[in-house]
């Protein structure tokens, strides 16, 4: 798909130490807001091409705190940090950004989204900082190269098809199992004992169920993986379990796998139907535990709850899910979903 980059306006007033930027996009306010606030998406667009951003504490929502660096060739390079102090959905974000070379810098950033004619969206930023000095140097910096760079990539990235386009199990697979190893490889090794909203759980306990019961459950179909400890290497342990998933659904072979719960089905429809799926709900509670708030899809989950609503009594008895945690019924269908599942949508690991 060809991609319409637009130019971005960069204008410093003369009277007080601000900078104003201004770019149109080619997508709805709610596609640019989401690419701001959803850490995945929010790290392959910020940033010039020649580095990769590591997020290491996410949680967009007002009052929420921020960090990510920058990596390149595997060494980190810089480093940045802030707090969001209001974040209106598909409207505006207000937060601070530090440079962690400067630390006793901060700029105090406006962003507000207004929609235009043809479903388009001018996004403008409004940058404070303390002095002239510091605002010039930012400028002097090369900062424009870098704000285009990354506006040329989150215009590539708006571009692209919406999670909402159907995928094959192979295709579904590669993407969610993508977003859950970016939470893994995220994760430093104090990080693992973190609790997670699951009773009981550790951050590392997430992972050991993916990994555990899915080879298991994979004998219905002839298949024997050997036995991984995650505990020893949970990111090596991890990525290994993907690639062999992905192996399967690569290449089905027309298996079929057979469980006395799911009957015969072709195995990279059970894949997808019950391991996929538990993958995507299992990144809420690994971001969870890592401090992170994630966005697992609003269509996504409205679709998931509905599926669901329609055999409660069925998953209840099974022991699937804990007791429905209340909510107000006009929360965001994120919130309902892990509420139907028995979590507590506001939940927040201890200090």
């Amino acid at each position: 798909m060809s991609v319409i980059r637009h130019e971005t306006e960069i204008a410093a007033d003369a009277k007080v130490p601000t900078i104003e930027i201004v770019r149109e996009f080619d997508a709805a306010p709610a596609r640019v807001f989401r690419a701001h606030v959803d850490p995945e998406l929010y790290a392959r667009w910020v940033g010039p091409r020649s580095v990769t951003t590591r997020i290491t504490t996410w949680d967009a929502r007002t009052g929420g705190e921020w960090a990510f660096a920058n990596d390149r060739d595997g060494e980190e390079i810089a480093s940045f940090h802030g707090c969001f102090h209001e974040v209106r959905e598909n409207e505006r974000i207000v937060w601070t950004f530090t440079y962690e070379g400067e630390p006793d810098g901060v700029a105090l950033e406006t962003l507000t989204l207004e929609a235009i004619e043809g479903g388009r969206t001018r996004l403008r930023v409004v940058s404070v900082v303390a002095d002239f000095e510091t605002r010039d140097g930012m400028l002097s910096s090369g900062m424009d190269i870098g704000v285009n760079v990354g506006y040329d990539k989150l215009d590539e990235l708006l571009a692209e098809e919406p999670d909402s386009t159907p995928k094959s199990p192979a295709q579904q697979h590669a993407l969610d199992a993508a977003r859950f190893t970016e939470l893994v490889e995220s994760a430093s090794s104090g990080d693992w004992g973190r609790p997670s909203p699951v009773a009981e759980w550790t951050a590392l306990d997430v992972v050991k169920h993916l990994v555990d019961w899915s080879r298991g459950f994979l004998k219905g179909a002839g298949v024997q993986l050997p036995a991984l400890d995650v505990e020893a290497d949970p990111v090596a342990a991890w990525k290994r379990h993907v690639a062999d998933i992905q192996a399967i659904l690569d290449d089905p072979a027309g298996r079929v796998l057979s469980n006395p719960h799911t009957g015969d089905r072709p195995v990279d429809e059970a894949i997808d139907q019950f391991y996929t799926a538990d993958v995507w709900m299992h990144r809420w509670d690994l971001a969870k535990a890592l401090g992170r708030e994630p966005d697992l899809g609003e269509q996504r989950c409205a679709d998931a709850l509905a599926g669901m609503a329609s055999v409660e009594q069925m998953l209840r008895d099974s022991g699937q899910f804990g007791s429905a945690v209340p909510v107000a019924h006009d929360a965001p269908a994120q919130d309902r979903l892990m509420a139907f599942i028995g979590r507590d949508p506001a939940w927040r690991p201890s200090a």
